[in-house]
């Protein structure tokens, strides 16, 4: 961004504490009266290092590592992790506990989608809207302690397997839950479509065009918002996804209104699939029999090789690149999160609207500043 400041102009910088971003970033923005000229973002204020604390952390201790990537993704952070793993070591993952994965990491998902939701709605000044989607997370958040024993991070998933089996009573609970959840949903879209104010400062604002998308590498709601139906679960079936039905939620407009409604359809999407593994899921072992994978697995030793593993997480693709040499723990790791190109749409998409129009544009982006901070 060009710093030099002509008439009527000036330098607002947006962070990296302020009550609109989501997490510590910054976004500086070049304002010509109140018009958007030019913007840059600045991240690393919470820098973490995660990928070499990987590298020196055991196989087994990794996945607790996994969680603090993002909290709310942190199922499908495990899975990726885990993934990789069982790739290198040839592990074959139990049918039984396969649809546990999918369970858990379908639920993560809709708890995502509620906070998300909640926390843009109040940056566009629908407070209302963040106490109902954080009221009726807290049931989902406990439907998922009962079952990883943990509200936020789980270390759930072991490697062939899963911490512990479906406790007695899951399904008539999540039939519970999921039915007051469905008129919550119901009930939030009709609060967003009905309020002309909301419309007003959502329809075609922050417009993302599928080609820029690609372009970016973006993924997730934000790409399927502008009609390209990529899903990891479809394009590349992982776990048991290959066995159940299904659709991609995608909106064609690509504005911030295209990728809340993405999230609202996400959400029931995930309640039928959470509803379909637990009528489907067969009887079993959740660990590989004959073998000394289990929840309190040895100190393992991995083939060398390397491999890369991706899954579909709450916004978009996680993909994890793992190199092994045959120690205890891994040589080298690379995570590819759908955060930070998610964020770079950012300086394309305010340019020429109003400063009012940032906070909304950004908020539906869905962003994770402890993710891109790695």
């Amino acid at each position: 961004m060009d710093k030099t400041v002509g008439p009527s102009e000036m330098i607002l910088q947006i962070g990296p504490q302020h009550p609109m971003l989501f997490g510590p970033w910054r976004l500086n923005v070049k304002l010509r009266g109140e018009t958007v000229v030019d913007s840059e973002i600045e991240m690393g204020y919470i820098h973490k290092g995660i990928e070499k604390i990987l590298e020196n952390k055991t196989y087994l201790q990794g996945i607790t590592i996994m969680d603090r990537i993002c909290y709310l993704e942190a199922m499908t952070n495990e899975e990726v992790y885990v993934g990789c793993v069982e790739k290198l070591a040839g592990i074959e993952v139990p049918e039984r506990a396969q649809y546990i994965r999918v369970i858990i990491e379908e639920l993560s998902r809709i708890q995502s989608h509620l906070l998300a939701m909640g926390e843009y709605a109040e940056f566009v000044g629908f407070v209302t809207m963040f106490m109902y989607t954080i009221r009726d997370r807290e049931d989902l958040m406990s439907l998922i302690d009962s079952l990883t024993g943990a509200r936020v991070t789980h270390s759930f998933l072991r490697y062939g397997g899963v911490k512990d089996d479906l406790p007695d009573g899951f399904k008539e609970d999540a039939k519970y839950v999921f039915g007051n959840l469905r008129k919550a949903v119901d009930k939030y879209e009709e609060l967003f479509s009905t309020d002309s104010i909301y419309k007003a400062r959502t329809k075609g604002v922050g417009v993302l065009t599928a080609d820029v998308a690609k372009d970016l590498g973006v993924c997730g709601p934000p790409l399927r918002a502008t009609g390209f139906a990529f899903d990891v679960r479809k394009d590349e079936p992982y776990l048991v996804y290959k066995d159940l039905d299904f659709k991609v939620c995608t909106h064609t407009d690509g504005d911030v209104y295209a990728r809340v409604q993405v999230r609202l359809d996400e959400m029931r999407e995930s309640m039928h699939i959470v509803e379909q593994c637990l009528d489907q899921i067969p009887n079993g072992p959740i660990f590989p029999e004959n073998t000394p994978y289990g929840k309190r697995s040895p100190v393992m030793r991995v083939p060398p090789g390397e491999v890369f593993h991706r899954v579909e997480a709450p916004r978009g693709e996680m993909g994890m690149y793992m190199v092994s040499d045959g120690s205890d723990k891994p040589y080298r790791v690379k995570v590819r999160g759908p955060v930070y190109p998610t964020l770079q749409t950012l300086p394309p998409l305010i340019k020429g609207v109003q400063v009012a129009d940032i906070v909304a544009i950004a908020g539906s982006m869905d962003t994770c500043t402890s993710e891109v901070d790695r």
